[in-house]
């Protein structure tokens, strides 16, 4: 009896639910009246849809139409005044001959089948017997499976809809037409920030330009939205924020903002909003840029670098000579107003073009930077110099133990070019170190790094000489 009971009041409640989903009050998408779009750097969303929808007094059942398909219902958030939530279900099985048959398993349909030399049309009655499989159908008192013939149904279920639907269930204290907001996260929605920078004859300057490159995946279009991006790593697991926050958000507005119809910066809580300032559309499936930011002259500072070129571990034994190496291109900027920069950098890829004789740009590199804040500091390493070289080899090596060694390495660091050049060598050391003699004087940027700056003149070379004595623990 118990069980026969539950089955009784579950079913009840199917019905009442099917009832109520037919019985809705349709809100659809031309009923917006504003819509905000916030993209965060994972792929995440925050939708913000206000629509205009009327209230009878009492329960109030609405199937907001137009919602993404990739919607997390469970964050759905329904603000309005005098309105109370008391249920709320999102519909994704969307119309198609699959999701009817699928809600037509067991139950009769009509198939058409034309005669192939007559041209004739036969109509019979058919009950869904399976489709999971393979679509298998009753047909008179035959069964027939894979099925190609058009099939008839006689009605639409009320639970299937042609777009992804959340239906809330409400009560109103009053009859009467309101704005209501909904806002819901999704999945989707993400953005990047793409940078072009364009460096000058002297290579010690860039005009750099920014933009947001959007991406929507989500299932439907967002037109005339508000869009906004938010830079930095969101813990999923965080609430939905409230809109009372987003107004705070937007008194802090920063001094240097851009343009009224650019993109404008501030701060939120850790993060970095970028707010567009004019509507736009997201098509659905579509990737849009939009600019971001620029700044020109920026200063900057070319290095060639080489790291490592005797082998930072060894076993016993002598290296001899090392394989012949080819410099990184390497610039580095200073993110601060003195750099005529200054500007918060969302993580991002920076590709670098420069001009030749006949001023036809050329791609020189790209290297991707982190979320970057005003005063930080960038390196890009854009790819290997073909004329500044290095080779080497150990020219002596002598055992004091097991564990403790000294060595001698000559490297010789040419360049081809018809101008001096500046390069960079950084060694990593693995055990305890000390150097006993070098040729060219050299810093220690961190315990276990050696770091030298060698001068060599122009279609010349320079030779570099040190003993180290290491130790093992």
């Amino acid at each position: 009896m118990r069980i026969r009971s539950f089955l009784l009041s579950f079913t009840a409640l199917c019905l009442a639910a099917r009832t109520a989903a037919a019985d809705a009050t349709v809100v659809p998408p031309d009923a917006v009246k504003s819509l905000n779009v916030t993209v965060y750097n994972n792929g995440l969303g925050l939708v913000k849809d206000t629509r205009s929808v009327s209230f009878k007094k009492g329960e109030n059942a609405l199937s907001f139409q137009g919602v993404s398909a990739q919607i997390q219902p469970e964050t759905a958030l329904f603000d309005g005044q005098g309105l109370k939530v008391r249920e709320q279900n999102f519909y994704f099985d969307l119309l198609s001959r699959e999701s009817l048959l699928r809600k037509f398993l067991g139950k009769d349909i009509q198939v058409i089948e034309t005669h192939m030399a007559s041209g004739k049309k036969t109509i019979e009655d058919a009950k869904v017997l399976s489709v999971d499989a393979g679509l298998v159908l009753k047909i008179g008192d035959r069964i027939e499976t894979d099925y190609n013939g058009r099939v008839i149904f006689p009605d639409i279920p009320a639970d299937l809809y042609d777009q992804p639907t959340l239906t809330i269930n409400v009560d109103a204290d009053r009859t009467g037409t309101q704005n209501v907001e909904l806002s819901y996260l999704t999945n989707g929605l993400t953005w990047r920030a793409d940078y072009v920078a364009e460096l000058n004859d002297a290579e010690d300057r860039i005009n750099l330009n920014g933009w947001v490159t959007l991406t929507n995946t989500s299932g439907i279009a967002y037109k005339n939205a508000d869009i906004q991006f938010v830079a930095g790593s969101v813990n999923r697991i965080r609430p939905v924020q409230r809109r009372p926050m987003m107004k705070t958000a937007r008194a802090m507005m920063m001094e240097n903002a851009a343009v009224a119809d650019g993109m404008t910066e501030e701060q939120l809580m850790d993060y970095h909003l970028y707010s567009l300032g004019r509507k736009t559309d997201i098509a659905s499936n579509q990737t849009k840029q939009l600019a971001l930011l620029s700044a020109s002259g920026a200063k900057v500072q070319k290095e060639y670098k080489f790291t490592d070129i005797v082998p930072t571990y060894r076993s016993h034994g002598n290296f001899g000579e090392f394989e012949s190496r080819n410099a990184s291109v390497v610039l580095k900027m200073n993110n601060d107003k003195a750099s005529n920069l200054g500007l918060s950098l969302p993580s991002g890829i920076i590709r670098v073009y420069k001009a030749d004789s006949k001023r036809n740009m050329f791609f020189v590199g790209e290297d991707k930077i982190s979320h970057t804040p005003e005063n930080g500091k960038i390196t890009l390493n854009l790819g290997n110099a073909f004329d500044v070289t290095a080779q080497g080899k150990e020219t002596a090596y002598t055992a004091f133990s097991e564990k403790s060694y000294e060595a001698g390495y000559s490297l010789t660091f040419k360049n081809a070019t018809d101008k001096p050049v500046k390069v960079t060598y950084l060694q990593d050391f693995s055990y305890q170190w000390s150097i006993t003699d070098s040729s060219v004087s050299y810093r220690t940027p961190t315990s276990r790094q050696a770091e030298w700056t060698i001068d060599i003149p122009a279609k010349g070379q320079t030779v570099l000489n040190y003993t180290v004595r290491m130790k093992r623990p």
